[in-house]
């Protein structure tokens, strides 16, 4: 009888072992996936510092997420969050679509950067939106064939998403249209952006769509900035372009 109590002990701890080193290595492999799956839907390089997940509360911690500026634009990053909390439905990770509580994002800070095509910002979003775009209009080209199992036999399934609230605070934007107006620049802190019951439909979302939402969220209210004084006064004496589109022209819609 001792000898299968001692055995029972032993497989207990091993199993426990096991999970405890596979739900030690999650944040490593989400860290992974949004380093090399968000570059294709931004088109600009994009970093993680750390990604801590707690597998028994699904709460997490995102440190140090930043997207570069694309091309044709000097600054050394375009957005940079220092901390997202993350809470995730524990129950709802094995289903077809993931249930996020929430996410929100502290103190994100905006290099937005003017030129004549636009800001940085505005082009990233675009890129973003384009891609999901894209994604949409595959989808829909491979519906008829949907029958025909992929080439290893193995069905494919994309991520989906449920977030019931996405919360933004303390956005400090730092714009200039150094390219336009040689050291012009301003500085100011955006309203606060609220998002609720996104993806609550049975298609949810998917993690490129919630890229672009983030980002053209910010860009909307990068636009409404770009209508205070202080941003008007940065632009004053620029170009024909600016003075013929205006400021929303400049930073689009």
């Amino acid at each position: 009888m001792k000898w299968i109590i001692r055995i029972v002990i032993v497989l207990v701890v091993l199993i426990g072992a096991g999970l405890w080193f596979g739900w030690s290595q999650l944040g490593a492999l989400v860290k992974f996936g949004i380093e090399k799956g968000t570059p294709p839907v931004v088109q600009t390089s994009v970093s993680v510092q750390n990604v801590k997940l707690s597998p028994f509360s699904g709460t997490g911690v995102i440190e140090g997420f930043e997207i570069g500026n694309p091309k044709g634009f000097t600054g050394p990053y375009a957005l940079r969050i220092g901390r997202t909390e993350v809470a995730v439905d524990t129950n709802s990770v094995s289903a077809d679509k993931v249930v996020i509580q929430f996410i929100r994002i502290t103190d994100p800070e905006i290099n937005l950067e003017a030129g004549l095509g636009g800001t940085n910002l505005k082009h990233i979003a675009d890129n973003a939106k384009n891609f999901v775009s894209q994604q949409t209009a595959s989808a829909g080209q491979r519906a008829p064939s949907a029958a025909v199992p992929p080439a290893d036999g193995k069905p494919t399934k994309s991520i989906k998403f449920q977030v019931n609230e996405l919360l933004i605070t303390g956005a400090k934007l730092s714009a200039n249209a150094a390219g336009l107006v040689p050291g012009a620049d301003a500085r100011m802190t955006l309203p606060d952006i609220r998002l609720t019951n996104l993806g609550t439909g049975s298609e949810g979302m998917t993690p490129a769509e919630l890229t672009a939402l983030v980002l053209r969220q910010l860009n909307t209210e990068a636009v409404k900035a770009s209508a205070s004084g202080a941003f008007k006064n940065m632009l004053q004496g620029g170009t024909e372009k600016i003075k013929a589109g205006g400021l929303k022209g400049l930073f689009g819609k």
